[in-house]
């Protein structure tokens, strides 16, 4: 089970394909960084750091041929709530194009993958009112696929409320003997109701985006919700940091924290105190009016990480009880865990490289589940029919 990754970055979707068998036979991404901890973790056989567009411009002397799947965690940058929103037509999530030409290219040479797995951030459905998702799935509809979307949260695997979108895209010649297609002359048939068996993977914006463009080639997997998920912020906090240890804020950039809270949030930290155990939440700057605003979280759930742009994205634990509390921000290390990722795994030696490495990876148990239910399941079918 050969695959290519495009915007491999330290390589978590590799992470959750390896373990069912899968093999990445080529890898691309542009950072020289996160290039370092791929190959420190995979070797440097198939890796190509290198402008995706370069790539683009002659892929039939950079690919490997015969590879069964592509996957494309590209740049979100311009999808994000938290950026400006150009979407496709941005210079950074815009990259997106350049893997669509590499598949029109391919398939001039008869040498398509059989799959495609497009993965990125919830605004990809809803950028530009819905047209760069709907044109992405036209150029793969064109090409010969059948497209399924998925929405998973990585908080239905780890703790870190992180919703994301997948597009996988299947051979049509696969697709009408494995999914559940979509018929040509009525949208609203009994494929259309596959749709609230599982609603929590296809939200109801989902379905107004595809009866919207009800003319392209839309299909459905049939992914299960994973079991309910039983770890808490609490199962990955590194919990030998010693109180002394120069990680935990002082006395007066912590009361600046609380500060920063509103009544609520401040009452929230007030209960926490309170209990005879330690217990521990994550707090997310924000700006509110034009004002920076600290948002305490205590659900067992970290807010969504990011990569280390400002002081402000990074994400702030916070450990209370027994009449006091504690501030320091959450390790690299809390970082990879609340992405799936197990402790052998090697992060950078520089703590903001670390920061970057997962802010803005993937969550390899979602990966994983996708592999579990679709992706394999598709090249297994593929091979015995």
């Amino acid at each position: 089970m050969r695959f290519a990754e495009f915007f491999a970055g330290v390589g978590l979707v590799r992470e959750g394909l390896e373990g069912s068998g899968w093999q990445c036979v080529w890898a691309n991404d542009i950072s020289a960084d996160k290039m370092s901890t791929y190959v420190e973790n995979y070797g440097d056989d198939h890796f190509h750091l290198e402008d995706i567009w370069k790539v683009a411009a002659e892929p039939d002397g950079i690919l490997p041929k015969n590879v069964f799947l592509y996957t494309a965690s590209f740049p979100c940058t311009d999808l994000s709530v938290a950026g400006a929103r150009a979407g496709l037509a941005g210079a950074e999530s815009g990259t997106l194009n350049a893997v669509l030409k590499i598949l029109e290219q391919k398939k001039l040479v008869n040498d398509l993958p059989k799959v495609v797995m497009l993965e990125n951030v919830s605004g990809f459905l809803t950028s530009h009112g819905g047209k760069d998702v709907a044109q992405t799935v036209k150029v793969l509809s064109e090409l010969g696929f059948v497209i399924d979307i998925i929405e998973l949260d990585a908080a239905l695997f780890t703790p870190q409320s992180r919703p994301r979108v997948f597009l996988i895209a299947v051979e049509e010649a696969i697709a009408t003997r494995l999914m559940h297609v979509k018929k040509a002359d009525n949208l609203f048939d009994s494929w259309w109701q596959k749709f609230d068996e599982q609603p929590k993977l296809r939200s109801a914006k989902l379905k107004k985006l595809i009866a919207s463009h009800e003319d392209l080639n839309w299909g459905l997997l049939d992914i299960p919700l994973p079991e309910p998920r039983t770890a808490t912020l609490t199962d990955i906090i590194e919990h030998d940091i010693p109180d002394d240890s120069s990680l935990w804020w002082s006395d007066d950039r912590k009361n600046h924290l609380f500060a920063q809270m509103n009544p609520v949030h401040q009452a929230k930290l007030q209960a926490m105190m309170d209990n005879r155990f330690f217990s521990y939440g994550t707090v997310f700057r924000r700006m509110r009016a034009g004002v920076s605003m600290a948002e305490l979280r205590t659900d067992g759930i970290a807010g969504c990480l990011r990569t280390p742009r400002g002081g402000s994205s990074k994400q702030i634990l916070v450990r209370a009880g027994n009449g006091g509390w504690g501030v320091r921000l959450l390790t690299p290390r809390e970082y990879a865990r609340l992405q799936g990722v197990r402790d052998s795994f090697v992060l950078p030696k520089n703590v903001n490289k670390g920061y970057f490495a997962m802010g803005d990876a993937v969550c390899v148990p979602a990966i994983e589940h996708l592999s579990k239910y679709a992706l394999t399941p598709i090249y297994k079918f593929s091979q015995a029919s």
